[in-house]
């Protein structure tokens, strides 16, 4: 009797559950993303210090043109052929971004990912809500909304966030950091990812316990 409650049925999938699990949780470990906050921030805070400041002083047309063409390109990023043509003539070719998901530098790079982003994508839409300036950066406030067959079974997501631009001599961007909640607008909604984003949401939802 004991041997043949190993070969049951239950106990041959609590088994592999069992394993699987274990798996899990070893690649997760392996695939962790070493804590690399300190020298992402000190990086991003370097790249500012070395920019150009006051870029438009007394220049307002210029100003207005440099940002018209920003906007334009955040909602047009798509189309690929708009990204061919238009990449290198909105980012300056050493130019910085960071949209919270990766860092890439120059405007080949920024390309590159940008494409490789509209070709995974079935709907995408930009609405700029606000356009704000202090001192030599610009904070550009947009509601997203896109949708791709990996996130949510293809169902349109919403977002909003804050874009940091900072202008080259030329009126290209030379830096583009993005402030929007990438955890709930974006992993939360991966098949395996968003489960995970799911237990931690509801764990930091649940009140303190109370002390004894």
């Amino acid at each position: 009797m004991p041997l043949t409650i190993l070969f049951h049925p239950l106990t041959t999938f609590a088994a592999g559950l069992l394993v699987a699990l274990v798996a899990i949780s070893v690649l997760l470990k392996i695939y962790a993303a070493p804590n690399r906050s300190f020298d992402e921030v000190a990086a991003y805070e370097n790249f500012l210090s070395g920019t150009i400041p006051n870029t438009f002083v007394g220049n307002k047309s210029d100003e207005a043109a440099a940002i018209k063409r920003f906007t334009e390109f955040l909602q047009k990023i798509s189309d690929p052929a708009y990204l061919r043509e238009n990449t290198a003539k909105v980012y300056s070719a050493d130019a910085y971004l960071d949209d919270t998901l990766v860092i890439h530098h120059g405007a080949p790079e920024i390309e590159a990912y940008f494409t490789k982003t509209s070709q995974s994508m079935t709907y995408y839409e930009v609405v700029i809500n606000d356009v704000a300036s202090s001192g030599s950066d610009y904070y550009v406030h947009w509601t997203m909304t896109f949708a791709a067959p990996a996130l949510s079974g293809g169902a349109k997501v919403r977002s909003v966030g804050v874009s940091q631009i900072r202008f080259d001599s030329a009126g290209k961007v030379a830096l583009h950091r993005d402030f929007w909640d990438s955890g709930r607008n974006f992993f939360a909604h991966l098949p395996v990812a968003g489960g995970i984003v799911g237990f931690i949401h509801k764990k930091l939802k649940e009140p303190p316990a109370k002390p004894r």
